[in-house]
């Protein structure tokens, strides 16, 4: 039997993604060992959000093909949408996928492979045959990807998701706002919406195979349905799915500021199984800096979406990604975005730096941070994170939290862990027997990394 190992960078989209073609692999006969071991297939999915990410596939690339030189590597993800020829000639790759070709993954490797299929599949696709084993992003013109169809990118499914307690379920992808130093546009195209019906099936299969908790993912999630006729939008997805039996969490993984309207909250405010967790990029506190990147909101604007939601949910939780030294950025303008981060109360902050992407409009603007500045403006910023996450949990000393327990134990402590519905990360003594459980913990004490609590 042949062996095959992923490596997945990014974000919960490329997660999901990655489990597809597991399970599309698994279901060609091939048997998943670990990317530390030999195999005979490597899948590395790639992001190119940042400079640091395609540094990382190429090493990736390089230390698979060291350790099998026999091997077959595979690149997909939004690297190989992205940089398709750069890839292919980096030494070791044998084939650049795009999303479109994922689900014939399994049957494009197969040349190379000499995996016998006509046992484990009974209708197994036909594939060109090319001289030229690699398979290219597609075309792009004027700066938009041009796709035929829609359809195969969802061709994929999943039952399960290996290694998560919680399962990712993607509903969209592709983004249309063009923000000035995003690439993911470029790469993935316009908005794609799943059919809702798709949808629910496959939270079928998850609640079905044990899966308490669901976290929606998509590129641009509260975009769902803009460009399809059916009149369906992100809010009729979470009821729909809120109401599924056996489902006992919904989560969303990021929504944008300006999709946060009253019937999403009003949703969540009174559902049973909506986590009352709003994951919303800011991005930049100043405003000046938000023009710039051509997001289209103001920080008071922002701000009053937070308040919104609090007028309606008891302590309800804000985490975020915020980006330091965007071009143009001085020190007010970053001294703005520590002051807005205090003001909301964030419980999480993802703080990244500016990287420069080939392609945007950002990449040519004057004025670019110098990398120490960004550096020390990272750790200031990381500072203030740290106590405003305190803050909040500290919120829930003494009171009582639901715990989704996770099947593996805390590495450091070896307690069980787990995440509240208001994504504050629980340690806690207590058997494996409750593991993939909701149990009650009350809070004892808190750290701006976690809380820690006591099984009732």
């Amino acid at each position: 039997m042949k062996t095959c190992a992923f490596v997945t960078l990014g974000c919960k989209v490329n997660q999901y993604e990655t489990q597809a073609i597991r399970e599309s692999l698994a279901a060609h006969g091939f048997m998943e060992t670990s990317p530390e071991q030999k195999a005979d297939v490597y899948v590395i999915n790639t992001c190119t959000v940042t400079s640091a990410g395609d540094e990382k596939s190429r090493q990736y690339i390089k230390k698979f093909k060291r350790k099998s030189p026999n091997a077959t590597v595979v690149v997909t993800g939004c690297y190989a949408e992205a940089e398709a020829e750069v890839i292919k000639s980096i030494e070791g790759v044998n084939y650049v996928i795009t999303r479109e070709d994922e689900s014939r993954l399994a049957e494009i490797i197969s040349r190379t492979t000499g995996q016998d299929f006509s046992s484990v599949t009974k209708s197994p696709l036909k594939i060109e045959e090319s001289k030229d084993p690699f398979r290219h992003a597609p075309s792009q013109e004027n700066g938009q990807i041009s796709n035929t169809s829609e359809n195969p990118i969802y061709d994929l499914k999943i039952s399960r998701f290996a290694g998560h307690t919680r399962a990712f379920l993607k509903i969209e992808d592709g983004c249309d706002v063009f923000c000035s130093y995003c690439i993911i546009p470029h790469v993935r195209g316009g908005v794609k919406s799943r059919g809702w019906q798709d949808i629910c099936d496959e939270a079928q299969r998850l609640i079905q195979n044990g899966y308490r908790e669901i976290v929606l993912t998509g590129i641009h999630l509260g975009a769902y349905g803009r460009e399809k006729k059916e009149g369906i939008s992100f809010v009729d997805i979470l009821e729909r799915l809120s109401v599924l039996s056996g489902l006992e969490r919904i989560r969303v993984s990021s929504i944008e500021v300006n999709e946060v309207t009253p019937a999403f909250i009003d949703l969540v405010a009174n559902s049973k199984n909506i986590c009352p967790h709003f994951h919303i990029p800011l991005q930049s506190g100043d405003d000046f800096i938000l023009r710039r990147m051509n997001r289209t909101y103001t920080p008071q604007r922002y701000l009053e979406i937070v308040d919104s939601i609090r007028s309606k949910i008891d302590l309800p939780s804000f985490t975020t990604d915020v980006m330091v030294g965007f071009p143009g950025e001085t020190g007010k303008h970053f001294q703005n975005t520590v002051d807005f981060c205090k003001q909301v109360g964030f419980g999480r902050m993802h703080i990244f730096p500016f990287s420069v992407r080939k392609g945007t409009p950002a990449a040519k603007m004057p004025d670019h941070c110098r990398p120490q500045i960004i550096r020390r403006r990272r750790t200031i910023l990381k500072e203030t994170a740290d106590i405003l996450a305190l803050a909040y949990k500290e919120h829930f000393v003494g009171g009582v939290a639901e715990v989704l327990v996770e099947t593996e134990r805390d590495q450091k402590t070896n307690r069980l862990c787990g995440y509240s519905e208001r994504y504050i990360k629980v340690l806690f003594n207590g058997p494996d027997e409750i593991k993939n459980t909701i149990v009650p913990v009350r809070i004892e004490a808190a750290t701006p990394a976690c809380a820690v609590g006591k099984l009732i």
